[in-house]
């Protein structure tokens, strides 16, 4: 009788193997980790952002038993975006694990599907800080590659002008920052219109050093009680203006990978939090037979056996968008 074939025991099926990197905790970064974008699957690989002019008004009171006063209808517009896809393939020879002692064993040898699974979890894990350089792109307005190349600029998409930068002037120790940054508060305010429950600012180390330095800044913490915070050094997480304070860390690795911080050291970038649907991340099928105008997971992944039986060839692969629906709330903070 032949020995059972290990792909037909279904261990690399789609189904299988996608439920495997999918089930892997989530390395997002701060972003992701903060819940600041609403994830949801989608069907289709095109998502459109509606946009309705609604504006409120007053109504000017009219005689009883007269006609009242008459408005103009809505203007609606839909805007197209379509979702990126994002896939590392790779190989596996059964010869690679011939021999091999499992990883922390002293006796058990390595199996192909221990390797798969490996591989494929390593793959989901670069995939995921991928979504997380995604979602930066999306506070920035700016959504690109890991080349620089722009994947959705939403300010030309929205039609719209990218908000100047503001300087809070962190390098002159008489800036007035608390009144600058409420300035800022007031222009987000006006630019969303809406009701709204926090302000967050994800910011560079020397942005956020500089910040947290600066004599106007620690005289508010003297006034409001807070003084035993200044005996700290620099916190990662702060509280002023109204607005909480992040410094946002990339990693010496997620660094080089991509040959800049993916927030720079010298600039903040401003966030609004409690606004239904502000900031989205949508998931779509894979490209596979079995996926296609299906809900979308995070990540698929699938191993195909190779001529001969002699190995597996596996990919992995993520099809998301990220997106800020109204980029006109965003806005950048620089240190000078």
């Amino acid at each position: 009788m032949p020995a059972p074939n290990a792909h037909s025991g279904d261990p690399f099926s789609l189904e299988s193997l996608t439920s495997a990197v999918n089930s892997e905790p989530y390395r997002p970064g701060q972003i992701g980790a903060s819940g600041l974008f609403e994830e949801d699957s989608v069907t289709t690989t095109i998502v459109s952002v509606e946009l309705r002019d609604g504006k409120l008004a007053l109504v000017e009171p009219s005689a009883r038993g007269g006609p009242g006063e008459t408005t103009d209808d809505e203007n609606r517009r839909k805007i197209p975006f379509e979702v990126s896809h994002y896939q590392r393939d790779d190989s596996i020879a059964a010869d690679e694990v011939q021999n091999v002692r499992e990883f922390g064993t002293e006796s058990t040898l390595e199996t192909i599907e221990g390797r798969v699974n490996r591989k494929a979890q390593r793959h989901a894990r670069d995939l995921t800080m991928t979504l997380e350089h995604q979602r930066v792109g999306g506070i920035k307005g700016n959504v690109t590659s890991k080349s620089g190349k722009v994947l959705i600029d939403l300010y030309a998409a929205f039609g719209i002008a990218v908000p100047a930068a503001v300087s809070l002037e962190l390098d002159s120790d008489a800036t007035n920052v608390p009144g600058l940054f409420q300035d800022v508060v007031y222009s987000v305010e006006d630019a969303l219109d809406e009701q709204y429950t926090g302000i967050r600012v994800f910011t560079g180390r020397d942005f956020h050093k500089a910040l947290w330095m600066h004599p106007k800044v620690r005289e508010t913490f003297v006034i409001n009680t807070g003084a035993v915070l200044l005996k700290q050094d620099v916190p990662d997480v702060f509280n002023f203006g109204g607005a909480t304070w992040e410094r946002y860390k990339t990693g010496a690795k997620a660094t080089a990978d991509l040959g800049a911080p993916y927030i720079a050291a010298n600039e903040g970038r401003l966030v609004v939090e409690g606004v239904p649907e502000l900031f989205i991340t949508r998931f779509a099928p894979a490209d596979y037979n079995e996926t296609v105008n299906t809900p979308g997971l995070p990540f698929y992944s699938r191993a195909i056996e190779k001529r001969n039986g002699k190995g597996y060839d596996l990919e992995v692969q993520m099809n998301a968008i990220s997106l800020c629906t109204r980029p006109q709330v965003l806005r950048k903070l620089t240190l000078t």
